[in-house]
């Protein structure tokens, strides 16, 4: 799945890399300006369709030689695409998600650039749309993969949908990973504890289960807190509000992994994902974890999830008993014990080497 680290027998340093996306903010942004750092002898610009500087210090993340905007409607930003392109001669196009990817791949040849695509969760993944709807993104997919050089898969689900897809084309994985710079977790906990959820709100990220899971808890333990790290749909923060759980909006980084770290558990309600970037961060600051059972899941304990129906019996253990807590965090370390660094470098060089073949 993951290629030999081709760090001794590849030198990118000088190469341009243009990145595309849609949204350059949440987990993607985040992503995104990870890359940055870890293959820094890269040259690395931006195109996105949002401000970069919307959520938080997210454009103080990445460190990009240029950054350029796209607006209107999708032959627009396909135009702006190619304009950019024109103006760069970037030797990669990294296209990001299911928007940039499209407009990447429809602006320029594979034979003209290396374009490089990591969906971070295909679009057929999704979970608020019919099967048919589901079924035509698929089929976008796969027309859209006929374009395609490398697919750099955030997850092991992610690569193993790309081999349906990408016609040849080799496959690498970069995992999502923690920042490096993280706070001490506390030596002892407080009386309160204090339930994390995070994330845009939005159909994905499921705020409504999240809150089911913390009526539940607080039912069973009285005076729970519970807090959620992200912002988005108004009339979701409203209603989460209305039900005593706190919205922080987009913080700054150190500020996230502040509250984060404080957390007696962290809870993911995402519907649908590629590999969460907010579990990475949990687990490396020792935050107790629970996620649903998802695809991207695969290989996750049972014993680390939750069902769709939420029984919340293993959330009270996590809460109640340090050495059950203890348990959870070593678990977790084990299922991302490849979500390093050093593999998220060696699948970005890979995935950004012509002729790099990893399957």
């Amino acid at each position: 799945m993951t290629s030999e680290s081709p760090d001794d027998r590849v030198d990118l340093a000088g190469t341009r890399v243009l990145h595309v996306v849609q949204k350059f903010s949440s987990g993607v942004g985040s992503a995104i300006a990870q890359y940055t750092h870890t293959v820094s002898e890269v040259e690395h610009h931006l195109l996105s369709g949002t401000p970069v500087d919307a959520e938080g210090d997210l454009a103080q993340q990445g460190d990009f030689a240029s950054v350029h905007r796209m607006d209107g409607g999708h032959v627009a930003r396909i135009r702006r695409v190619r304009e950019v392109i024109d103006e760069l001669r970037p030797d990669v196009v990294h296209a990001h998600s299911s928007h940039g990817g499209a407009y990447a791949r429809l602006a320029v040849s594979r034979r003209r650039a290396h374009l490089v695509y990591t969906p971070h969760c295909y679009a057929f993944e999704r979970r608020d749309v019919s099967g048919p709807v589901r079924a035509g993104f698929w089929g976008l997919e796969a027309l859209l993969a006929l374009n395609t050089s490398a697919v750099a898969a955030c997850s092991p689900r992610e690569w193993q949908l790309a081999r349906w897809l990408t016609h040849g084309a080799p496959r690498h994985l970069v995992p999502n990973i923690a920042p490096l710079h993280r706070p001490s977790r506390p030596d002892e906990r407080g009386t309160t504890r204090l339930v994390v959820g995070g994330g845009r709100l939005s159909p994905q990220k499921d705020p409504a289960y999240f809150l089911r899971v913390v009526h539940q808890l607080r039912e069973a333990r009285p005076g729970v807190r519970a807090v959620w790290l992200g912002d988005g749909d108004p009339s979701w923060r409203a209603s989460l509000e209305d039900d005593g759980v706190e919205v922080s909006g987009w913080l700054p980084r150190d500020a996230v992994t502040e509250v984060l770290g404080a957390a007696d558990l962290y809870l993911h309600s995402a519907r649908w994902e590629g590999f969460p970037l907010m579990v990475a961060e949990a687990a490396a600051l020792g935050v107790p974890t629970l996620v649903r059972r998802l695809p991207c899941f695969a290989g996750v304990p049972a014993a680390l999830t939750l069902t769709a129906d939420p029984q919340v019996d293993a959330a009270v253990s996590l809460l109640d008993d340090d050495a059950v807590a203890a348990d959870n965090v070593a678990a977790w370390a084990q299922v991302l014990a490849r979500n390093t660094r050093e593999d998220q470098r060696a699948g970005l060089l890979a995935s950004y080497s012509p002729g790099t073949n990893a399957g």
